[in-house]
């Protein structure tokens, strides 16, 4: 009752997503209804919806994934993963572009990443005929900034948080004849306390696990990007992005084994000593060129690497005396290179219509490699049975067309992307002689449309169709089991197909000078849909991916922001809607449903022209599974800014899950299988942060 009582409480005080401070620098940009401005802040209410990270005093100070998770309908889980909408697989990209820094690992990216370093979030549910199709439920982009002359030349911030945290960055914006560059520099530490449990109970007996870990990353985030005006027509670019992340862990997992009569069978102490490295660079060049008529034409090419080294060390402990009884290690090494390259032609058509045509490749090549190893009578043997390596490269080739047509109230968009797709997977078992070799070819077409009416400048109506896909990522399709994190053992699946989703949505935008609101219906309708499975073996719960049938999620969501007076901003952002799984191809005999919702709001108060005060929280309810579900939950969110020496210095204090309420429960119910898993990281983190702007 009491946790009832400070959701209702929070979100009353913290009405959803955005803020907008009363400034006479304010530039809003009705097309794209987006907030633009030196001390501008928010989220815009259209189908294109952008966060000014700076500007969300409770987010700026700590990650990218606390700041994601200020947009309407996104929810970010305390490992990272982002749901908008209900679905998890919602495409992830930085400047537009697929990073292989944002597959697999990408929970764990933004949880570490600082806010402020990329300082624009993009949430585009219909994006760019020039976008990849990947995504169910559209995309997120982050973006890095680049010059623009409104920035200040230099910005430097230091930062310091509860249980040893610290935060320093500088941003660079110049622009020296023809060129102009942004370059940017973000160190981060932190300490991060990981609880972990879990209950498996079958018809043989019940096991119980639980583990709690401490890790403290470093972080290190570069960026530089460079721009060059050949003439008045041509501008080349190139950019570059670093990333480092290392850090140690420590995990004391107590595993305990009882037959159905509740008498204990096994105990066992299982000591993880883990060290991890990450690291990520990215290169890419572009032309861009404008014809006399007004077309256009625009080059890009970028390369991005990503590799994971992962280094555990393990120790069986005899609770009764507490001797070592035995040792084994694992190494794990994962490069991945992603190559990405784009053609696109813009050419209007007289005044009121215009087309695009282009090409995108995509290639993406990767390497895994885990070493198992055994101390027996005191040396070291390899473990032949659980040592694997495959090898996993696809190649895309997609080509897109678009046309579109305005009218004084019209705007109408038709277009199509066909793509061609070659994967091969070759995988490596030392204990068997033979080398595996798997292939794969596929062509799909991606049809979309969009239409709207503009009443008014504004109000307007939109419909939008499109259809979208979710790749299987190499790990995924991977026939080996990664037993990396014990406490989440993960077996792949070669058979696992692409899921593709048709999505359909009807919207009306409202923008009043002090009031916007954008309620939304959408449908999406799932083939070969992508599920995580648990099953028990013997003593250990393995999660694998399978596709269920057709299944369809429909919903509405709504978002909203008012200004009632000059000193107080206002929203409210909610969603809810009732997702389907079929999970009668996997072995299920009914088709489960579930209605789902999810509310979160924000609330800006202007003290005094240089005092700014924002609370925000969202509350979730209990999401749906194939096997089961997950409780619902919630946080609230506060943060304090206050300005000196005319704007110059800003100073910024925040408390992030201040009612310690992030926790997340699993439940499974199933005639073979019952589970009951709970996680949950740092209780509450607060932050000081101090900013200088030349």
């Amino acid at each position: 009752m009491n946790k009832i009582l400070y959701v209702v409480s929070g979100l009353c005080l913290s009405m959803a997503i955005n803020a907008q401070e009363a400034d006479s620098t304010l530039n809003r940009t009705i097309e794209e209804v987006e907030v633009v401005g030196k001390y501008a802040s928010g989220i815009s209410g259209s189908p294109v919806k952008r966060l000014q990270v700076e500007r969300q005093l409770s987010s700026a100070s700590v990650t990218t994934a606390e700041a994601i998770r200020q947009l309407p309908s996104v929810i970010t889980d305390i490992e990272g993963g982002v749901t908008f909408r209900g679905s998890s697989h919602s495409g992830l990209f930085i400047n537009g572009i697929p990073y292989g820094l944002m597959e697999e690992y990408s929970g764990d990216v933004l949880i570490q990443l600082p806010a402020l370093f990329f300082n624009k979030v993009g949430l585009e549910v219909f994006p760019d005929v020039s976008m990849v199709p990947d995504g169910d439920a559209g995309v997120l982009n982050l973006s890095s900034s680049s010059y623009h002359e409104i920035l200040s030349p230099l910005t430097l911030s230091v930062g310091a948080g509860w249980h040893e945290r610290y935060n320093a960055g500088t941003v660079f914006n110049l622009n020296p004849g023809k060129f102009y560059i942004t370059a940017k520099y973000n160190y981060r530490k932190e300490f991060r306390s990981r609880t972990f449990s879990k209950t498996t109970t079958t018809a043989q007996n019940t096991t119980s696990m639980n583990n709690n870990a401490d890790a403290r990353p470093d972080v290190h985030l570069a960026d530089l990007q460079l721009a060059y005006d050949l003439s008045d027509n041509d501008q080349i670019g190139a950019s570059g992005l670093f990333y480092v992340m290392d850090y140690n862990r420590y995990g004391r997992i107590n595993n305990r084994v009882f037959n159905p009569k509740g008498d204990l069978m096994k105990y066992v102490i299982r000591n993880r000593y883990n060290d991890q490295y990450q690291s990520a660079w990215s290169a890419d060049a572009y032309w861009n060129h404008h014809f006399q008529l007004g077309s256009s034409l625009s080059a890009l090419f970028n390369y991005n690497n990503f590799k994971y080294d992962e280094d555990n060390d393990y120790k069986n402990e005899n609770p009764d005396n507490q001797q070592i009884i035995a040792e084994d290690n694992q190494f794990i090494n994962h490069d991945k290179h992603n190559y990405f390259w784009r053609l696109n032609y813009k050419h209007p058509l007289g005044k009121t219509a215009s087309f695009q045509v282009g090409y995108i490749g995509r290639l993406t090549d990767e390497s895994h490699r885990n070493e198992v190893n055994a101390k027996q009578n005191g040396e070291w043997q390899p473990t032949l049975a659980k040592n694997y390596d495959y090898a996993f490269q696809r190649y895309l080739n997609l080509l897109f067309l678009s046309f579109e047509k305005k009218t004084e109230h019209w705007n109408a968009e038709v277009g199509v992307q066909a793509e061609f797709m070659n994967r091969k997977m070759t995988e490596t078992l030392p204990s068997i002689s033979n080398t595996a070799e798997t292939k794969a070819n596929q062509f799909h077409v991606y049809p979309r449309a969009q239409i709207s009416y503009e009443f008014n400048p504004q109000q307007s109506v939109q419909l939008s169709y499109q259809q979208r896909v979710i790749r299987p990522l190499g790990s995924e399709l991977s026939s080996f089991i990664d037993n990396t994190d014990v406490t989440h053992v993960i077996m792949g699946n070669p058979s696992l197909q692409d899921e593709f989703i048709h999505t359909l949505e009807l919207n009306w935008q409202l923008a009043l000078p002090n009031f916007r609101m954008t309620p939304a219906i959408y449908y999406r309708n799932r083939q070969n849909r992508i599920v995580k499975v648990a099953t028990q073996v013997d003593e250990e719960t393995l999660w694998q991916k399978n596709n269920t049938g057709t299944s369809q999620t429909v919903g509405a969501d709504l978002s909203l922001r008012w200004q009632p007076v000059r000193f107080l901003d206002l929203g409210l952002a909610g969603d809810v809607f009732r997702d389907e799984i079929d999970g009668r191809t996997i072995g299920y005999d009914i088709n489960k449903s579930l209605w789902c919702w999810d509310v979160k709001g924000n609330l800006a108060i202007h003290i005094t022209p240089t005092t700014e005060l924002q609370i925000d929280g969202f509350y979730i309810s209990d999401q749906l599974t194939v096997q089961g579900k997950i409780k619902s939950h919630y946080t609230v969110n506060a943060g304090l800014s206050q300005y000196f020496a005319n704007r110059k210095w800003c100073a910024q204090i925040s408390i992030n899950n201040i009612f310690d309420s992030l926790e997340e429960t699993t439940l499974i119910d199933t005639d073979q299988l019952q589970l009951v898993q709970k996680r949950n990281r740092d209780p509450r983190v607060a932050w000081v942060t101090l900013t200088y702007t030349l």
